[in-house]
């Protein structure tokens, strides 16, 4: 059933890249390459995505079906590869979302009950029982609006977005409406420390005195991250209505969308701050003479102002909902990943039955739930998912291989002829779908580059690369086995690849 329209997949691809995660991610920018401009990184990631977008936005005009790339690739190269790649996207879509309960509660519950003078309950937000409490709860709350139906997703879908967005203008507002000067003198104030003075040893330990060409488009490398799962929309194809047009409009309308945002969240920052200010505190933090007891992370620092605690409630609130929000639209993908496949009889098709009211796949949506639940008990209670630290290496290499269906697509006269005016246009004879491809082929092996990168994943340990081949090698295995069942079974699953799914 299409119930999602182009303006609903818009605002869920920019929930998947977690708009105002930058409030957090600015800071590690800064740690990581001193003398980055930040409003910059997001100018130039935003045109890098837009290019990459409108490949995905073209394949998915010309072939929109649930699931995406994975059938894409399932069919125009190998089944086994199409299997392979999605399900390292489903496993890392599930790591991702065990890792932003403690930003939940570590960036948001625990300084804004300090904020308000709940000392006790701070601290316990943030043992690993309570997480772990809470994202049970969590994820029972999101499996049962799922069941209900993608009418109930998508007003959560638009609750989470607006809250977000007013968060930032509340936050944007303290900041305009005071300044570095401001918060110079309240930070000298409240921590009984020289912020000049840290300024100055920060730039008498290396800190650059101005912002650098070179940190900057290395930095652009941390701001690329952020921008991840901007396509999305593609694995919900099957549920967007006017799907064929819409993609344009939900994929780089969100690129854009958030772009924008992003740059404003950095250049407000800087105002309201003083971008010398934040270099300095965030240079410092990756050193042993950083004096605050909390990380300066946007929305914490915010606090230095005063706020009134209804002021600084709303803004911690609008970003806990970015967090929240972003952890359910990664379950609503995993869901219609898991579907894609039992469609296809790679798993069992008892994933891919709905239900006769909703439309709901329940059996999928419960199985996703409880699968984000072991994720996170490992995530709290192992050390497991830190091998994850090359997910962006595991990305590239998951866009470029999605790239080169670009090429065997160019060559179908019959789905370029299907497909809308704008995904039929050619350049000279080249179809512009297989430009497009060769661009998201070079971005794809740039983003691979930038996963290896120290600065970006620290050391290169060697088990961590050998995690993510064996999900790899473990995609495979698990594609073979249900080929080598089904065979004994009289059933011919490499048969089913032959065709396209339905729209």
């Amino acid at each position: 059933v299409r119930e999602i329209s182009a303006k609903d997949a818009l605002v869920y691809n920019i929930l998947i890249m977690a708009p105002t995660a930058v409030y957090v991610y600015g800071v590690w920018a800064m740690l990581l390459f001193p003398g980055v401009h930040l409003p910059t990184t997001a100018l130039i990631a935003m045109a890098l995505s837009i290019v990459q977008g409108l490949f995905y936005a073209y394949m998915s005009a010309i072939l929109p079906r649930t699931g995406g790339d994975y059938v894409w690739v399932s069919r125009f190269l190998h089944p086994a590869l199409g299997f392979t790649m999605n399900f390292f996207l489903f496993n890392v879509l599930m790591a991702v979302a065990g890792s932003y309960i403690p930003w939940f509660t570590q960036y948001a519950m625990n300084p804004l009950l300090n904020y308000l003078g709940m000392e006790d309950m701070a601290a316990f937000v943030v043992t690993n029982e309570f997480m772990f409490g809470f994202a049970v709860v969590y994820y029972i709350v999101i499996a049962l609006t799922m069941i209900w139906g993608v009418k109930i997703s998508r007003v959560l879908f638009w609750g989470f977005f607006l809250g977000a967005i007013i968060g930032f203008l509340v936050y944007a507002s303290v900041l305009l409406s005071a300044g570095p000067a401001t918060f110079e003198a309240n930070f000298n104030s409240k921590f009984g420390l020289d912020l000049g003075e840290l300024v100055t040893q920060a730039l008498d330990m290396g800190m650059p005195s101005t912002f650098l060409i070179g940190a900057t488009l290395a930095g652009t490398m941390f701001t690329i991250l952020n921008f991840l799962g901007f396509n999305s929309s593609v694995y919900i194809s099957g549920e967007i209505k006017n799907v064929r047009r819409a993609q344009l409009y939900s994929i780089i309308g969100a690129v854009v969308l958030f772009g924008v945002l992003t740059w404003a969240v950095y250049q407000v920052t800087y105002m309201g701050y003083g971008a010398e200010n934040l270099a300095a505190l965030s240079y410092l933090l990756g050193t042993d003479q950083y004096p605050l007891d909390f990380e300066p992370f946007f929305h914490v620092l915010l606090q230095v102002f005063n706020p009134s605690p209804l002021v600084y409630t709303i803004v911690v609130v609008g970003w806990s909902l970015m967090v929240l929000g972003a952890i359910y639209v990664y379950v609503f993908t995993c869901v219609r990943l898991l579907f894609a496949w039992a469609f296809d009889r790679v798993v069992p098709t008892w994933f891919a039955e709905v239900n006769a009211r909703t439309g709901a796949p329940v059996n999928a949506v419960i199985t996703s739930a409880i699968i984000a639940i072991i994720f996170q008990a490992l995530w709290l209670f192992t050390p497991l998912l830190n091998y994850f630290a090359f997910i962006v290496l595991g990305w590239g290499i998951m866009a470029a291989v999605a790239s080169l269906t670009g090429f065997a697509v160019a060559r179908r006269s019959d789905l370029l002829e299907a497909a809308p005016e704008f995904a039929k246009a050619k350049v000279g004879s080249v179809p512009v779908v297989a430009v497009l491809a060769f661009a998201s082929l070079l971005i794809s092996i740039f983003m691979a580059y930038v996963g290896t990168i120290p600065a970006v994943v620290g050391e290169i340990v060697p088990e961590y690369v050998a995690f993510l081949v064996g999900l790899y090698i473990l995609g495979f295995v698990i594609y073979y086995a249900s080929y080598a069942y089904h065979k004994s079974k009289g059933i011919p699953l490499d048969m089913v690849f032959k065709q396209l799914p339905p729209e």
